[in-house]
């Protein structure tokens, strides 16, 4: 039992944590050993448990370097481990891409910083001063004696990329639920395009989108972008067709855009209220393989060898899509890139500080091209979820498959650098959803009885290392969202590397239930009233998530009623808040006055990333999303009623205020 409880430990399982409720709970053996055997390993194998417990623990000793070492731009300090009995050898680093001369030192000169007995051996770790490095990941070779080792060097720089300490603006939207102008029922970058010479006009600094992954074009109505196909490709129905060059002088899209079909559904969708994804992906892709079809019969040698280009700069990613016509997918995938990528140049030519922030889901779909692709860093039968809460008691299980987090090094952790990459190409900022997942995730199994779960703890040094690294390789601000309970372990490590944390203002309270002043918001931090997971402003201050619960049979009379009642309280505390910031107000006040207050008096706070709704300026009281739902309600579909430009015409002189707060 004791080589098993090693076990646990080295392979991060975890041991207790302490529940909603302030309860300290201890994860039995029983649900420790399920989540071990959804890595695979036989439990019951006494051989096997202690060979891998070798493997994890004594064999890191017994190597000169590990596969990647990580250390700092500030103060680069290289770790290497020797057999005792070498003490008195020399020691010669060689870096392979850099041009610097080596290193030769004698291994008695360097300062001892921990050691290990191996089968009577004592193994010792050796710090060696390097000289300043530059940001990102080299190769450096060690020789010692006869004894040879490479390792991949991670220089990481003392904070994540940042673009200014002055205060900023945004807004934040879902950039399907934008008015399209084109018709075609979902909004695209052009919609988006158009939104960012807004905000630029309005002089806002970001735009905080939904997740841009691929999702299903064979299954439309899977639309959530927190489940996706592909979080390292991006969603072609996001394309404007029209702003594709194979649209010009293109007879065959000419014709199909004049059929009757097409027609009717562009005249039902301007008054739409929700997304119907099969059509619009019925259309779209029609349209896409005309145009593709354009391409490869007009297209000009420099436009195919462009595409040539991004074919090769992005074979990996592309490689994993699982169509039967890779190079048409490769082609949405090159249309969709180089749209995004207008938006965000057009921004930052446009004043924006920032541009664009980009979103990064917690996971993937377990039928999906990512999963498929890399199947063998992920368990067998554990999903990513919450644990126990005073909405779920039973606990939450989000369906999407738990990467191995042994697993998870392969390749000096290939797989997870190349995702952060991805999804800070053509953005100003990444937003991490979950974050503390880089450190510890609730997973999810079945036991004979019920579900159960346990935390699984990450490589977390490795994970945060690469969020730094890649912030400043792509000039890319990094924000963590990091809601619910966050082990204060992560919270220091977050703020110590200047990564933002993300508040909403719902949750900010002291222990009496009371919202927290102004000044309490962390000045690292992105502060917003709502998000995609709470509904907007306006249906909150009238309680029309409550009734739209009911409507849908997620709750019954009475818990409408008590939660009717809690959400009374709620306006009466939300009240003495704008209370203490100046602002009188009572129930019956306008709820576009009460939001215009709210929003104003958090203006003030030292957040330097402040984050308004463009949900709250459309005054919407339907939300885009209701956790825990699936087909009850329509998630992910609804749009906006008006378009961007009305919303910034009728909000002018709000923007105004917000901005002259904000640059006092």
């Amino acid at each position: 039992m004791e080589s098993l409880s090693q076990l646990f430990y080295l392979h991060g399982i975890g041991y207790e944590y302490t529940k909603y409720t302030g309860e300290h709970v201890i994860f039995s053996d029983e649900t420790r050993g399920a989540a071990l055997s959804c890595c695979g390993i036989d439990i019951t194998n006494n051989a096997e448990v202690e060979h891998l417990n070798v493997t994890l623990d004594a064999n890191k000793w017994l190597q000169l370097v590990p596969n990647c070492s990580i250390v700092c731009e500030e103060k680069s300090i290289f770790k290497i481990r020797i057999d005792q009995r070498l003490l008195a050898q020399h020691c010669v680093i060689s870096f392979m891409e850099l041009e610097l001369e080596n290193i030769n030192v004698c291994l008695a000169d360097l300062m001892c910083t921990g050691d290990y007995i191996f089968n009577g051996i004592k193994y010792l770790e050796l710090a060696c001063p390097l000289p300043k490095l530059p940001i990102g990941y080299h190769h450096v070779r060690v020789d010692v004696a006869e004894i040879s080792g490479v390792t991949q060097l991670w220089v990481t720089p003392k904070h994540s990329y940042q673009v200014t300490e002055k205060k900023q603006s945004g807004l934040s939207i879902q950039l399907y639920s934008l008015k399209n102008k084109a018709g075609l029922g979902i909004g695209d970058f052009t919609d988006l395009l158009d939104l960012v010479k807004q905000a630029a006009t309005h002089q806002l600094d970001y735009i905080l989108l939904n997740p841009l992954h691929l999702l299903f074009c064979e299954q439309p109505e899977r639309a959530s972008p927190y489940s996706p196909n592909s979080r390292a490709l991006l969603n072609p129905l996001y394309i404007a067709v029209e702003s594709c060059e194979d649209y010009l002088d293109n007879e065959s899209v000419a014709i199909f855009m004049k059929n009757a079909d097409i027609l009717d559904f562009k005249v039902t969708n301007q008054q739409a209220q929700y997304i119907d994804y099969t059509a619009v992906n019925y259309f779209k892709y029609a349209v896409f393989k005309l145009l593709y079809q354009g391409f490869c019969q007009s297209g000009s040698r420099v436009r195919k060898q462009l595409f040539a280009d991004f074919c090769l700069q992005h074979s990996e990613t592309l490689a994993t899509l699982k169509v039967d016509d890779l190079e048409f997918a490769s082609y949405l995938q090159w249309q969709a890139h180089l749209q995004l990528k207008q938006c965000q140049v057009v921004a930052r030519e446009s004043g924006m500080s920032i541009g664009l922030i980009n979103d990064l889901a917690v996971g993937c779909a377990g039928d999906g091209s990512e999963y498929l692709n890399q199947q063998h860093l992920f368990t067998d039968s554990a999903y990513v979820g919450a644990p126990p809460d005073p909405w779920a008691e039973q606990g939450q299980n989000w369906g999407l498959p738990a990467l191995n987090p042994i697993k998870l090094s392969d390749n000096n952790f290939a797989y997870y650098r190349a995702l952060i990459r991805a999804n800070m190409e053509n953005v100003g900022g990444l937003r991490i959803d979950h974050v503390m997942a880089i450190r510890r995730l609730w997973w999810c199994f079945n036991n004979q009885y019920q579900q159960d779960g346990c935390y699984v703890y990450y490589p977390f040094e490795h994970l945060l290392a690469v969020l730094t690294i890649e912030s400043h390789l792509n000039q890319c601000i990094v924000i963590g969202e990091d809601l619910g309970v966050v082990p204060p372990e992560v919270k220091a490590a977050l703020a110590d590397k200047a990564i933002f944390s993300n508040g909403l203002f719902y949750f900010e309270k002291d222990c009496d239930g009371e919202f927290l002043p102004v000044s309490s918001f962390s000045a690292q931090s992105l502060l917003m009233v709502a998000n995609h997971d709470v509904p907007p402003f306006f249906g909150w201050w009238q309680g029309c998530d409550l009734s739209l619960k009911y409507d849908y049979e997620l709750i019954d009379e009475s818990q409408l009623i008590q939660q009717q009642q809690a959400r009374d309280l709620e306006r009466q505390r939300l009240l003495r808040f704008l209370a203490n910031c100046g602002k009188s107000l009572c129930l019956q006040s306008p709820v576009s006055d009460v939001y215009q207050a709210l929003t104003l008096s958090l203006a003030h706070s030292p957040a330097r990333l402040f984050t308004i709704q463009l949900d709250d300026l459309d005054e919407q009281t339907l939300p885009v999303n209701i956790p825990g739902t699936d087909k009850e309600y329509p998630n992910w579909r609804r749009v906006l009623t008006y378009s961007s430009e009305s919303i910034f015409d009728r909000h002018r002189e709000f923007l105004r205020a917000i901005n002259s707060i904000r640059t006092n």
